[in-house]
């Protein structure tokens, strides 16, 4: 009786500890089937987690796979997170794109931090990590480091497919929520490192 007692004692003092640290995204719906193409982005989430990094969730639809963001003409398709930090949503590019991309087979997302630049393509700034938690959604995992210090920024998503039946050379996109609208996420500073 002593022992049951115990563990219940343990196990009520650590279910409050569990529940804090739990993290809820803030996130954006999009209407279904507006979408052209096999990824019709559904929701956009964001959330900063317990270790600082920040987290994108980018949820379609239908179940999909890799290969639905191949194109037999060599030209791939992603899976974008747009983050506005400074710009305008729809009178601007996003300042961010957080993207997932396939390998050239398998199941395998690249996953990239790009950094848009007035006179050229975006650049390379970090890598994000890819994670598939079920078979419509995409998580994508990067230091806010790689944005640098926010006290908030706005967000958004964007599949991209090429192939049959998609315009050329721009594809067929889906974004969510619908542009210029952004979810909002609201970051704690971060020390300045210089």
């Amino acid at each position: 009786m002593r022992r049951a007692a115990a563990v219940m004692l343990v196990l009520g003092i650590l279910a409050p500890v569990a529940s804090a640290a739990r993290i809820i995204p803030t996130y954006r719906l999009d209407s279904k089937t507006d979408g052209r193409g096999p990824l019709d982005v559904v929701r956009v989430a964001m959330a900063r987690q317990t270790d600082g990094r920040l987290r994108g969730e980018v949820t379609m639809e239908h179940a999909w796979t890799a290969g639905d963001l191949r194109a037999g003409t060599g030209a791939s398709g992603s899976i974008c997170l747009t983050l506005y930090t400074r710009r305008e949503p729809g009178a601007d590019p996003p300042d961010w794109l957080v993207c997932a991309t396939p390998a050239k087979s398998g199941e395998v997302l690249r996953g990239r931090v790009l950094r848009d630049r007035v006179n050229g393509p975006p650049r390379q700034v970090a890598a994000a990590t890819v994670t598939r938690p079920t078979a419509r959604t995409v998580y994508l995992r990067f230091d806010q480091t790689a944005i640098g210090p926010r006290a908030a920024m706005r967000f958004a998503a964007e599949s991209v497919t090429r192939g049959r039946g998609c315009p050329r050379p721009l594809g067929c996109r889906d974004t969510a929520p619908d542009a210029p609208t952004t979810g909002n996420l609201r970051l704690r500073r971060t020390a300045s490192s210089g």
